[in-house]
């Protein structure tokens, strides 16, 4: 069980909830009252794009250090798959470079901005509305 975070989508609707791994992050939107926006519900509009921040536990407090890539991918991340119609989605819809979107692939980590009807939650996370 991980936690998921809803914060900024309006009144009543920000909440930490507990989730199970593997989950669809919209699943888990609609099952706890939080509203995010969706049309095709396939990955293809993106209405449902929302800013994802995984939340881990600060390695340098705990006495270890963080090792980061030359890349800027974070290697203590989970792993993520993110198919390819969500990444062209997104990166036609200006919310990632494309650059961003062929990082994610070679790396198999999630970019900050997601589809909720693609996103498949791996861990604890922030989850906030894309603007």
């Amino acid at each position: 069980m991980v936690n998921v975070i809803f914060c900024g989508f309006g009144e009543g609707m920000d909440k930490r909830v507990i989730a199970k791994q593997g989950d669809l992050l919209l699943r888990v939107a609609n099952n706890n009252g939080v509203v995010i926006p969706t049309d095709c519900k396939d990955g293809m509009c993106g209405s449902c794009a929302v800013k994802v921040e995984e939340l881990t536990i600060d390695m340098s407090e705990a006495g270890a250090k963080s090792e980061v890539d030359p890349d800027g991918w974070d290697k203590n991340k989970y792993t993520t798959y993110m198919e390819d119609k969500e990444l062209a989605t997104l990166v036609e819809m200006g919310a990632i470079s494309k650059i961003e979107a062929e990082s994610a692939q070679q790396y198999a980590q999630q970019t900050p901005v997601r589809l909720a009807c693609q996103c498949i939650i791996k861990g604890s996370i922030l989850v906030k509305p894309f603007e």
